[in-house]
């Protein structure tokens, strides 16, 4: 019989992106979410619902005895002030309790880009956590909560820390994630505007090695740790990440515009030795080739549409 995932949040960039690898290896997908994501419609099991939805729909969940829940619900905005947080934090601490029930084991993605503090070291798991924005203080409060969760009820939990992961499925009309933005300014024809002085560091992770990485963790029945980083551990600067899109699209005018910002973190990259020693070496896509594999997927979508 097939084992059944469910992956809450499923329509944005990471989960279809592991959408696509679970059906590749043969699991049944449910998707929990507002909308559907499209071009699997088909081949999953859609739930629509919202973070308060879940009482309607718990007990048909319970009935399809789901294995693993994978929680990539974003509620909290990224790069502003965030309102209404305490209460968006409770949705979230309500829908995650509800999952904990219904499920063997619970994975939450947080992230490794908002919860740490700037450091030129690569950042460790154990190291104490400092959010510079509601979107990071997010991830580190419902962090606490998803090891309460697993420790009340006894159920296994693991807490994902992505760097920033590019590639296909990526959309580039949005302001998320610099390679995709820098490269929708450029297609576009739009100024592109590097925030600080461009000299800061970031840790980037092609997302077809994020996700082989992630299942190979996945895959394994006891993993020593809870919480796992997920990055290249190697640093890029936001001008030479402009400078390998450049080379890539040569053919463009590109107008740069520098607004100065003291308060953006000055480097932050991720030690990977946790995971890597739970699924052994793994042979990292290079940023230019990966830059160049989105590109090329970027003119596939283009010509088919």
């Amino acid at each position: 019989m097939k084992k059944k995932i469910l992956i809450l949040g499923g329509s944005g960039f990471i989960g279809v992106n592991l959408i696509e690898h679970f059906l590749q290896h043969n699991y049944d997908v449910i998707i929990y979410g507002r909308s559907i994501p499209l071009g699997f419609e088909e081949k999953i099991t859609f739930v629509e619902a919202d973070l308060t939805g879940i009482n309607a729909k718990k007990e048909y969940l319970k009935s399809l005895e789901i294995d693993t829940a994978l929680y990539l619900i974003n509620t909290f905005s990224v790069n502003s002030k965030v309102r209404n947080y305490q209460s968006l934090l409770e949705e979230n601490k309500y829908l995650i309790n509800e999952i904990f029930d219904i499920v063997k084991r619970f994975i939450f993605f947080s992230s490794g880009g908002r919860v740490y503090k700037s450091s030129e070291r690569p950042h460790h798991e154990n190291e104490h956590l400092e959010a510079v924005c509601d979107y990071g203080k997010s991830k580190i409060d419902l962090e606490a909560y998803v090891k309460s969760c697993g420790a009340q009820k006894k159920k296994q939990f693991l807490i994902i820390r992505p760097s920033n992961p590019y590639g296909p499925h990526q959309t580039v009309t949005g302001n998320q994630g610099l390679i995709a933005v820098i490269t929708g300014r450029i297609i576009s024809g739009q100024v592109v505007d590097v925030w600080g002085s461009g000299n800061e560091v970031r840790d980037y992770i092609y997302i077809k090695d994020f996700v082989n990485m992630f299942y190979s963790l996945f895959c394994i029945e006891n993993p020593r740790h809870n919480i796992y980083n997920i990055g290249s551990c190697t640093g890029e600067s936001t001008l030479s990440i402009l400078t390998a899109v450049r080379q890539h699209l040569p053919n463009y005018n590109i107008q740069v515009k520098y607004t100065p910002n003291d308060n953006i973190i000055k480097s932050n990259i991720l030690c990977n030795k946790r995971i890597l020693d739970e699924i052994g070496n793994y042979n990292y896509t290079d940023i230019n080739s990966g830059i160049a594999q989105f590109l090329e997927w970027l003119q596939t979508v283009s010509r088919n549409k």
